[in-house]
C-alpha cells in the first residue's frame, strides 16, 4: 500500500514539470550501441512551431565521455513533423 501512494505521489508532482516543457524535445536510443552495428534513433520536437531545427547526435565513450566515437546532423523541419528516426552506424 505504502508503495502504491509513493508512486501515485511521484507521478503527480512530476506531470506539472511535463507541461511547462514548451516544446518538449524527445531523443529515443537503444540502451546500448554496438559498434559496428547500424542502430535506429529517433529525435522530435514535440509543440514545436519555429523554424528547421538543426540538431547534433553525438555519441560518445562511457562513462567517462571524454572521446567522440560517431556524431551525425540531422534537421527536423516542418514537412517532417519536427521529427526523424536516423540511423547511426
Amino acid at each position: 500500500m505504502d508503495v502504491k501512494l509513493l508512486f501515485l505521489t511521484v507521478v503527480l508532482l512530476s506531470s506539472p514539470l511535463l507541461t511547462l516543457c514548451d516544446p518538449l524535445f524527445v531523443l529515443s536510443a537503444p540502451n546500448l550501441l554496438r559498434v559496428g552495428s547500424s542502430e535506429n534513433v529517433f529525435v522530435e520536437a514535440q509543440d514545436y512551431s519555429g523554424g528547421d531545427l538543426n540538431v547534433m547526435i553525438s555519441v560518445k565513450r562511457f562513462p567517462k565521455k571524454d572521446g567522440e566515437i560517431l556524431s551525425k546532423s540531422v534537421t527536423l523541419t516542418a514537412d517532417n513533423h519536427f521529427q526523424i528516426l536516423t540511423d547511426m552506424k
